[in-house]
């Protein structure tokens, strides 16, 4: 993540600009020089609520990470512990960021526990960690419900239903899911990390993720996954069997084995190993170091 994003920049340089040249102009023809003051009134408005969102991240930047934090990402996160310095700077500025955005919180607003809130800016991170560019697509934030499941009638405690990415308003989690997901890191299952790929998914069939190599770019995003959907064998895949069900969860299901367990998923499956390290431009078997994760 970026403290100011490529696109804001863009906006913000241009409406900058386009104030003082429309003044300017308007001055010109009219001769008025009431016309000066009042642009630059409209100019000081615009940046001040314009570089709200920038400085709100520069603050969230600078606040520095919290050693409990820190200590407690250490001690439960395999993917933390083996990133560099360089790259856990990145990964502690990110979660910064993601908080400082993003709302999370339980049903109707309710306060989650600060280990909970970790784990949902961490999971961002991870998946950010190689696309520095990119913005989490969350702009509803993060809704979480207590227990392990919500049913479609997002009652809690009920149905079988972890989490859900619904093309419009929050990510919606099963706490005791999330937990158990980054728990048993080793498993290829995380909630989060499925229900995530999924946003990140739907971006990219929608235009608004930059990505690829050079050996599929004259491809769209939506051309690749579905064509690496209708090649799999999944009678041999090692996917859980869910992600049969569409291209959709297939990509989510094979997001979650990518990040969870690479190694068994890249000896398997190279063409979609690749696929999936083209896209979020990192490889997990190497940051976290294949001992890590041995097959099983």
């Amino acid at each position: 993540m970026r403290i100011l994003p490529a696109y804001d920049r863009f906006f913000l340089g241009f409406y900058a600009l386009l104030f003082p040249l429309a003044g300017g102009l308007v001055y010109a023809m009219s001769g008025r020089w009431e016309v000066l003051p009042i642009v630059s009134l409209s100019l000081a408005l615009y940046l001040a609520l314009a570089l709200r969102k920038p400085m709100r991240r520069l603050r969230a930047a600078r606040a520095g990470f919290s050693p409990e934090w820190r200590d407690f990402l250490l001690a439960h996160s395999t993917y933390f512990r083996a990133l560099d310095d360089g790259a856990r700077s990145r990964f502690e500025r990110d979660v910064n960021l993601f908080l400082a955005e993003t709302r999370v919180a339980g049903i109707g607003g309710a306060a989650v526990s600060w280990q909970t809130r970790l784990w949902v800016a961490a999971g961002a991170a991870v998946m950010l960690q190689g696309r520095p560019e990119w913005e989490p697509p969350l702009a509803d934030g993060v809704t979480v419900y207590p227990g392990y499941a919500f049913d479609r009638n997002y009652q809690a405690g009920r149905g079988n239903i972890a989490g859900q990415a619904p093309p419009r308003g929050p990510l919606l989690v099963a706490e005791k899911s999330l937990l158990e997901g980054f728990a048993r890191e080793r498993d290829g299952t995380n909630v989060l990390i499925h229900e995530l790929a999924h946003f990140f998914d739907l971006e990219a069939r929608k235009g608004g993720l930059s990505f690829g190599s050079d050996r599929r770019k004259a491809l769209s995003w939506t051309e690749i996954v579905d064509a690496e959907f209708q090649r799999h064998d999944f009678a041999r895949s090692i996917l859980p069997a869910y992600a049969a069900q569409n291209q959709a969860e297939f990509f989510a299901v094979a997001s979650e084995m990518f990040f969870e367990n690479p190694g068994p998923l890249r000896a398997a499956h190279p063409g979609l190993f690749a696929i999936l390290r083209d896209f979020y431009a990192q490889d997990p078997s190497v940051i976290i170091k294949e001992r890590t994760f041995p097959s099983t």
